[in-house]
């Protein structure tokens, strides 16, 4: 039988060729997932809103009161806003899809989720065999953002059957290959770890530099202007979106409604053959919004060579009340999914802004802090 899991970037690329996605540039296709490139048609709403079964989003514009949106004006802070994703979209008969924020989109808090044609769910794209349109639900929550047609905000990551490992199989890759590393590098081991079923539950990092705190501010962040490390040009000034924070005397109180960001206690590797998903801890362990951006992709702190002991996660923080964190507060889920077969192409020579990065790392439209 063949090996179930997540899709790697061959298997994608072959999706492409094929015809099952078309209207949409293979570069868009990563180790592990798809970004999803927003088109020309886009609109300003009145509310966010979930499809009911086998319901269009076009039979849903009027009752939000859809209007046009002008690409040259920034989203509007606390507004909602409707883009149709770029192509044409059907999934293999074995195939179904689940979506994320990605990575640089989460870390400037700009909400960001993928409505599929006729599925109830956000970010999930079911049953298998889909097909129909894309759409993705976008609101600026912390300063204005200017955007353009063809920035992706979401991607898309496809399964063919049971994506995520066992508590066994968990065990072994923990042995073989050393998932989880404290601070120093230390690998840490199963029974030093707290679990959930399959999935084991990370801490928050609560110390100096723990992060940044955001500036709720009316200056408007431009998607279009990165920072360039080799260049070293381009990119926005981060004193004035974030302030760093450190804790005092093993402790720091996150304020109700302010968005932070964070990163993990631990340091995760994740190895070639496998991929990483972060998902929101039980209310009843505490009530805050963790993260945006889950996805972890193959080759994530393992370095060119594979010899790293892992990179820290930036988290992307909301508490929903005034909340004192200490150290080994717990703060997200980690599950660990199976690739279908090894990626040609791993994170760690993919190009991503982030592939070195240590504790919490704001996103690669700012400067380096001064």
């Amino acid at each position: 039988m063949a090996q179930q899991g997540v899709l790697p970037i061959q298997t994608l690329e072959r999706l492409f060729d094929a015809g099952f996605i078309t209207g949409v540039d293979k570069k868009r296709i990563n180790p592990d997932a798809i970004d999803l490139p927003v088109s020309k048609e886009a609109y300003r709403i009145d509310s966010i809103f979930q499809l009911r079964p086998g319901e269009r989003v076009e039979s849903v514009l009027k009752q939000v009161n859809a209007r046009p949106f002008d690409f040259s004006s920034p989203m509007e802070r606390g507004v909602p806003y409707l883009f149709r994703v770029e192509g044409q979209w059907r999934l293999p008969r074995l195939v179904h899809g689940y979506g994320n924020p990605r990575s640089s989109i989460g870390r400037v808090n700009l909400f960001s989720r993928i409505i599929a044609d006729g599925v109830p769910n956000y970010d999930s794209v079911k049953p298998c065999g889909w097909q129909g349109s894309l759409w993705i639900l976008a609101r600026a929550d912390s300063f204005p953002v200017l955007m353009r047609p063809g920035e992706a905000l979401s991607q898309l990551r496809l399964f063919e059957g049971r994506g995520f490992i066992d508590e066994l199989e968990m065990e072994i890759e923990i042995e073989q290959h050393g998932l989880l590393y404290d601070r120093e590098g230390k690998a840490l081991s199963l029974d030093s770890l707290r679990r959930d079923n399959e999935s084991v539950i990370c801490s928050l990092y609560v110390g100096e530099n723990m992060g940044y705190e955001c500036r709720s501010t009316q200056q408007v962040l431009d998607l279009g202007n990165a920072f360039d490390p080799v260049k070293r040009t381009g990119g926005h000034n981060p004193a004035d979106f974030f302030e760093p924070i450190s804790a005092r005397n093993g402790s720091f109180i996150l304020r109700k409604g302010v968005f932070y960001i964070l990163s993990t206690q631990e340091r995760v590797k994740i190895p070639p053959h496998l991929a990483g998903d972060l998902s929101a801890i039980e209310p009843r362990l505490g009530d805050f919004r963790s993260h945006a951006a889950g996805y972890i992709g193959p080759g994530w702190g393992c370095g060119k060579d594979g010899r790293d002991n892992g990179r820290e996660i930036t988290l992307e923080v909301i508490p929903h009340e005034d909340t004192l964190v200490r150290p080994g507060q717990a703060i997200a889920v980690l599950r660990f999914d199976r690739m279908r077969a090894v990626p040609h192409t791993v994170y760690a020579t993919a190009g991503s802004s982030y592939v070195n990065q240590s504790g919490a790392t704001l996103s690669k439209f700012f400067q380096p802090w001064a």
